[in-house]
């Protein structure tokens, strides 16, 4: 099933791995999986994220963070994108590497919306990339997935499925998960750290952003907002809001759950969305240029406040008629 991209990991020295823009855990619990794998295999490793700072504090019990960033050459003979769904899910800085400095390309991702900007595109619709990767490495050569590669994938997968409780969850998931407890993983500790502690900084915000949500149209939309005074009278930053969206997709009768983030230089705002009972958030995000999966997509809008609710309101109402239809 991977014979293409085993062959040109073998016959390569030097490799890139590419994270996504604000990566999630999938996301770099995967690309520090790649790592850990393929310089056992004896490989040069490098990774990359646009912005490490963007990486969530609840990711540090993650073996080999401080390799992200560290070193760059000045060529590379693979760049490999994780969880990524397009080139521009990169970043400029990230995409131009990709692209400028590395000799070959593929990419592992999951998501349902990507395109495929690489020949090499190893895509499975399942419940994470961290769950492709497990395959992928006990298809290879299963002895060099050892505690680290494993701790690894378990987070991605953990993060991605929300604890196991989201619908992507899987036989196939719970099955992969089981084995890579038996490698020591901390399985506790990774759920704890990853979907249920948070500081009382992120506790305020969640709190003051909950109480001011909003219900429309007949209660079946649900919208919260981050915006930048929230942020400073709780001393949190936009990496606080992780996992607040799902709260409110959990309220009986909402269909469709949306917050929205203010960004920092420009007027604009980062979508997360979240749906259930069959509508479709990648079909929502994609109106607005974004993606992802049918439960679990998002999207940006370069726009003032008060024209990006009133677009995400009118385009809810499409989606939500559409489906009620």
């Amino acid at each position: 099933m991977y014979e293409s991209i085993t062959k040109k990991l073998f016959s390569v020295q030097t490799v890139a791995v590419f994270m996504h823009i604000n990566p999630d855990g999938d996301c770099v619990g995967s690309s520090l999986a790649l790592y850990h794998y393929l310089t056992s295999l004896g490989k040069d490793v490098y990774v990359f994220s646009e912005n490490k700072s963007d990486i969530r504090e609840n990711l540090n019990i993650l073996p080999g963070l401080e390799v992200i960033n560290s070193k760059e050459l000045k060529r590379y003979d693979l760049g490999i994108a994780v969880d990524c769904g397009s080139a521009s899910r990169m970043g400029k800085n990230s995409s131009k590497i990709f692209f400028g400095r590395c000799d070959d390309h593929a990419c592992f991702d999951h998501h349902e919306t990507g395109e495929a900007f690489v020949e090499d595109l190893i895509y499975e619709n399942v419940a994470a990339t961290a769950q492709i990767l497990y395959k992928f490495f006990k298809e290879n050569d299963a002895n060099y997935i050892d505690d680290k590669v494993a701790l690894c994938l378990y987070l991605g997968i953990v993060t991605d499925t929300g604890g196991f409780t989201f619908n992507n969850t899987t036989s196939e998931t719970l099955k992969i998960a089981s084995e890579l407890l038996k490698y020591g993983v901390d399985g506790h500790k990774v759920v704890y750290k990853t979907i249920k502690e948070r500081t009382p900084q992120a506790f305020a915000l969640r709190a003051r952003t909950l109480n001011n949500a909003q219900f429309l149209l007949d209660g079946r939309v649900g919208i919260i907002t981050f915006l930048k005074d929230d942020y400073i009278q709780t001393g949190t930053t936009s990496r606080d809001t992780e996992g607040i969206i799902n709260d409110v997709i959990d309220v009986d009768g909402v269909k469709l759950a949306i917050s929205v983030a203010e960004m920092e230089d420009l007027p604009a705002f980062k979508v997360g969305i979240r749906s259930k009972d069959g509508v479709d958030a990648g079909k929502y995000a994609a109106l607005f240029g974004g993606g992802g999966h049918h439960n679990a997509s998002g999207c940006r809008i370069y726009a003032n406040l008060s024209e990006t609710m009133d677009r995400l309101i009118r385009a809810a109402k499409q989606i939500l008629d559409g489906e009620d239809a």
